[in-house]
């Protein structure tokens, strides 16, 4: 499964997004419409930010705990870095341990693709590297795996007046594939895809309906993230989760929490959850974390 950023113990985050150029926003923005960073998978902004997320999960009488950490900085006002890696505990059906340490960390470079305000759609290519022998070694691998991708979004602010309720819709998803420098491990593709309703967009710019804090900041939301095996032994195997929850936008912060079910047997036989929290170092410290390196 694509690695779900996940388990609990704060760092922060942000995402930045454009008007007709990338710009310096919190979240990712394009015109009226904020996508907030999904849990699962990547957004589609390039971002100064901070975040973790806890995902425990039961599987196969096998136990998992995982807090995933990551800090993003942009460098310009299109491009920036990414530095994330993830700490795992596994634990058997009868409460013993059987692994736990640090995963590899991953590198990433990311480049603001476009942003049109007009049609509320942004897009985001990025490059990463899983850096072999960089973690633990009862949980990271000895090998590295290289990851493009192109991630994006898309907002229905442009339906006609017949469907407006339906404008604080939202669609956001991500594309890659891993390359493993070890010959004998699988290719993996990586589809995943968010539909989301915006409360703040509603009330603000479709109709006001009198919901109130803190629930007029929500945003439900269902991500589906999923992977599917290419090669070496298990072509066109795909496991994936079904995550339905909620995510609560604020000026510096956002959090959320969201359930986590299996698709299929193949990934697993047990709900899991996901507690997440973002920090927004650009309405945080504008002038200084929060601001491209080079202008």
């Amino acid at each position: 499964m694509t690695r779900l950023r996940a388990l609990g113990a704060p760092v922060i985050a942000s995402l930045l997004v454009a008007a007709v150029a990338p710009a310096a926003y919190a979240h990712a923005i394009a015109g009226m419409r904020v996508f907030p960073a999904t849990m699962s998978f990547d957004d589609p902004g390039v971002a100064d930010e901070g975040s973790w997320v806890f995902n425990h999960i039961d599987n196969g009488g096998v136990s998992q705990d995982m807090l995933n950490l990551a800090f993003a900085k942009r460098l310009t006002d299109s491009f920036g870095i990414v530095a994330s890696t993830d700490y795992q505990h596994l634990m058997s059906g009868n409460g013993a341990p059987t692994a736990e340490g640090w995963d590899n960390v991953t590198m990433a470079g990311s480049y603001q693709l476009f942003v049109h305000p007009a049609s509320e759609s942004i897009g985001m290519v990025q490059f990463s590297d899983s850096i072999g022998d960089s973690g633990s070694q009862t949980i990271g691998t000895p090998y590295s795996t290289y990851t493009p991708e192109f991630a994006f979004g898309k907002g229905f602010g442009g339906l006609s007046h017949r469907w407006r309720m339906l404008r604080p819709m939202a669609f956001t998803g991500a594309l890659s594939e891993g390359f493993p420098t070890d010959p004998t491990v699988p290719h993996m593709l990586n589809w995943s895809f968010s539909v989301q309703y915006s409360i703040p967009y509603l009330q603000d710019f479709v109709r006001d309906v009198g919901i109130k804090g803190p629930f007029k900041n929500m945003v439900p939301i269902i991500e589906v993230p999923m992977q599917t095996c290419l090669d070496r032994g298990c072509a066109d195997q795909t496991t994936g989760y079904i995550n339905p929850g909620v995510i609560w936008i604020g000026h510096y912060l956002q959090w959320g929490i969201e359930a986590q079910i299996p698709v299929n047997s193949r990934t697993g036989n047990s709900v899991g959850i996901l507690l997440g929290m973002d920090f927004y170092f650009d309405d945080i410290a504008p002038n200084s974390l929060g601001a491209p390196l080079f202008n």
